[in-house]
């Protein structure tokens, strides 16, 4: 939950466009593990992954933070992409 209101609060304040292509990547990761977490949870079987991904998103939230924080930029295979389209429209 604190990673959805940090990166809505960077994409809301900051004017930087790199901060805010962060910012909406990792909205987009966290919105990506929210609904992985749903679909995981309609079965029983499936829901025993459910901490697995989380820690999994936690992990490489974190890796994209310090990396972030270091001025470079970490694209995700898929998440990169939608960032790039998402941040010509905001």
């Amino acid at each position: 939950m604190v990673g959805f209101v940090a990166a809505i609060v960077f994409l809301i304040i900051e004017k930087n466009t790199t901060v805010r292509w962060n910012a909406i990547q990792s909205l987009l990761l966290g919105l990506g593990t929210f609904v992985l977490d749903l679909v995981l949870g309609m079965t029983v079987v499936l829901a025993l992954l459910i901490p697995i991904v989380n820690i999994a998103s936690l992990i490489v939230s974190l890796v994209l933070a310090v990396k972030a924080y270091q001025g470079s930029t970490v694209r995700l295979p898929l998440l990169g992409e939608w960032a790039d389209k998402v941040s010509k429209k905001v």
